[in-house]
């Protein structure tokens, strides 16, 4: 059965660099009927993209379409100011920075999946009762 599934950058930026494991996040985004993102998605793709520039000799330009093709990965984006408190109170809770709880409580509230690839989010995901995609 599919599932919504809230996309964290971690997951857009091995779709988009075409790392191994990109063919399998692309079929749970394939699946599911609703992608979603807190509004910070954009500039974290944005910044390990970045990284790739400096630091792994990928061209500006390339880096830039790479970012417009993750952007096109998610269907509706939320505002962070309309998650950032419940995020907050997730953080504290859960001892985990603030910019990750976004994706947790997006989910939370709209009974999605997180997809991501990012251990220590997973690890938090799974203490928050949050399905990981």
């Amino acid at each position: 059965m599919s599932q919504r599934v809230v996309l964290d950058a971690s997951a857009a930026v091995h779709i988009v660099c075409g790392l191994p494991t990109a063919s399998r996040l692309l079929d749970v985004l394939a699946d599911s009927p609703l992608v979603m993102a807190p509004d910070l998605f954009a500039c974290e793709v944005a910044n390990a993209l970045w990284k790739y520039v400096t630091h792994e000799s990928m061209p500006r330009d390339q880096a830039v379409e790479l970012l417009a093709t993750a952007r096109r990965l998610v269907d509706v984006r939320t505002a962070d100011d309309d998650l950032a408190e419940e995020a907050l109170v997730a953080a504290a809770t859960y001892r985990h920075p603030v910019y990750d709880m976004l994706y947790a409580v997006l989910a939370r509230r709209h009974g999605a999946s997180v997809l991501t690839m990012d251990r220590r989010l997973i690890s938090a995901l799974e203490k928050m009762a949050v399905t990981v995609a």
